[in-house]
């Protein structure tokens, strides 16, 4: 039972609602951003996800799109180069 609450505590905390994707500007440093972004990455993308062509040397995180805990979200990707936000955008979840 513990690691499901652990589990449900990494998918909670790093959701970055929707609203908040959208204020997000490129060419910003992390420091001025990070009031909007959540208190962690989402540390389960898909392979697909990890694999999506990024710029070169980029560092990449992922954020979830929504909280629900039982159902495949959209992803978001935001890409990094030293503490700039080079790219953002979403990775469509894998519905049936």
């Amino acid at each position: 039972m513990p690691s499901a609450c652990y589990l449900a505590w990494q998918l909670s905390t790093s959701v970055l609602p929707p609203s908040r994707f959208e204020e997000l500007t490129t060419g910003r440093p992390r420091a001025e951003l990070a009031p909007l972004l959540p208190a962690r990455a989402y540390p389960y993308p898909s392979d697909q996800a990890r694999s999506a062509s990024r710029p070169p040397e980029a560092r990449c995180e992922f954020y979830r799109s929504g909280r629900g805990l039982l159902n495949e979200v959209d992803l978001y990707r935001l890409c990094w180069s030293g503490d700039t936000l080079l790219t953002k955008d979403t990775v469509p979840a894998d519905h049936p």
